[in-house]
């Protein structure tokens, strides 16, 4: 077997797909390694299967390349998954984002470009598109151990039914949602031990299948008879995955009175509920309230706010760069954000925009040896579809 690459991924979850992907798509020889035997993660393992905004609210996309290419993509395999409910009208892209040059930003304004989709379409649509540019994939691999050296990671470590092997690569992703990778290497983060419940599954009546969101409060006080979670203690986490099943049997029981020919649970989550542990902190922390409207010069993406309209963001290189170790990136939920701003760099859209420009930061390392100007990277990033546009913003840093 080869362990010598490019750039190696860690975690195959959303923001490390894209990742690999542009990696890949550089020109680097790329290999992900997941610990699980499914891409995804919480959005797919964890059925959190809801494609959160990929605008602003008035009609502007904000994100696009591989963070768009992931949910068009996974439509070939059918989208639906279960009745949509809440404030999610339709299982496909809105109509007036399917074409935008025939709508116009007033037709836009206001309907969201969201959509729900079949976790089972995207973990298998994801796979796919990894193999086809490519991308190595190495499954049940536990990162353990990483060896570092003259400011660079030159070694990551895996456990294997076989015993320990060692992957060596030119440029590091940390795509694994905690951190572990950035933790190893020594990297300064923070941790956070304020997760709560969640139980998102699938029930079955005779003729329909519907989708249950089930959830202690996020922004609010939970329930005296719940609790909070770390995301890196072993008795939490698996605590967390434990209550979050107490949680489905509880409400799917309320739901029918206890008659299980009635309805019941089809499909539960493998994964934990987790959506905030361990981060990267470089010492800049990307707040919702903060840099709403702020351009920053070394952006390498922007979002919206899925909570609400009207808020624009740009993401800088500076929250996905590490600080000891130059050839190392976070992605996903693990790049440098506040409280507040992990909030928006968590959920799916985010993670894809982060992993992509990781992706293309990490290949220009491994091709060039040495770190991309960011005019250089932005000017990548635009050639592969990924928005960035300064005029779209209030204030710039």
């Amino acid at each position: 077997m080869d362990t010598v690459y490019d750039v190696v991924v860690c975690g195959g979850g959303v923001a490390g797909v894209s990742a690999a992907l542009a990696s890949a798509r550089g020109g680097a020889k790329t290999l992900l390694i997941e610990k699980g035997y499914n891409l995804g993660g919480l959005a797919t393992l964890g059925l959190i299967v809801i494609y959160l905004p990929l605008d602003d609210g008035d009609g502007v996309k904000m994100s696009s390349g591989i963070c768009e290419e992931l949910i068009k993509n996974a439509y070939k395999y059918g989208p639906k998954c279960g009745k949509p409910n809440g404030w999610l009208k339709s299982s496909e892209i809105p109509k007036v984002w399917q074409d935008e040059n025939a709508t116009s930003i007033e037709d836009r304004k206001g309907i969201r470009y969201l959509t729900q989709y079949n976790p089972a379409s995207f973990m298998i649509s994801m796979e796919e598109l990894l193999l086809e540019n490519g991308v190595k994939i190495l499954y049940d691999a536990h990162l353990t151990d990483v060896v570092c050296d003259d400011k660079k990671v030159k070694e990551i470590v895996i456990s294997t039914k076989k015993g320990p092997l060692k992957l060596s690569a030119k440029a590091f992703i940390d795509a694994t949602g905690d951190a572990d990778l950035c933790y190893f290497a020594g990297e300064k983060t923070i941790d956070d031990n304020t997760n709560r419940r969640t139980g998102w599954y699938y029930s079955y009546n005779g003729n329909t299948v519907a989708l249950h969101q089930q959830t202690d409060p996020v922004y609010s006080e939970i329930p005296p008879t719940s609790r909070l979670y770390s995301g890196t203690d072993i008795e939490d986490i698996s605590q967390n995955v434990i209550d979050g099943r107490k949680m489905i049997l509880d409400h799917i029981t309320k739901l029918n009175g206890g008659d299980f020919d009635k309805e019941y649970p089809i499909i539960i989550p493998s994964y934990h509920g987790l959506r905030v542990t361990r981060r990267l902190d470089t010492g800049f922390y990307f707040s919702e309230n903060k840099h709403d409207r702020v351009w920053f010069n070394d952006a390498i993406g922007m979002i919206g706010n899925w909570k609400k309209d009207s808020h624009r963001y740009s993401i800088p290189y500076r929250s996905i760069k590490a600080v000891k170790n130059n050839n190392l990136f976070a992605a996903g939920r693990c790049v440098a954000a506040s409280k507040s701003g992990s909030d928006l760099t968590r959920v799916i859209p985010s993670c894809a925009v982060t992993g992509e420009a990781s992706g293309v930061a990490a290949a220009f390392i491994a091709k060039n040896g040495y770190e991309a100007d960011i005019k250089t990277l932005q000017n990548e990033l635009v050639r592969n579809g990924v928005l960035l546009n300064k005029t779209l913003f209030d204030k710039e840093e």
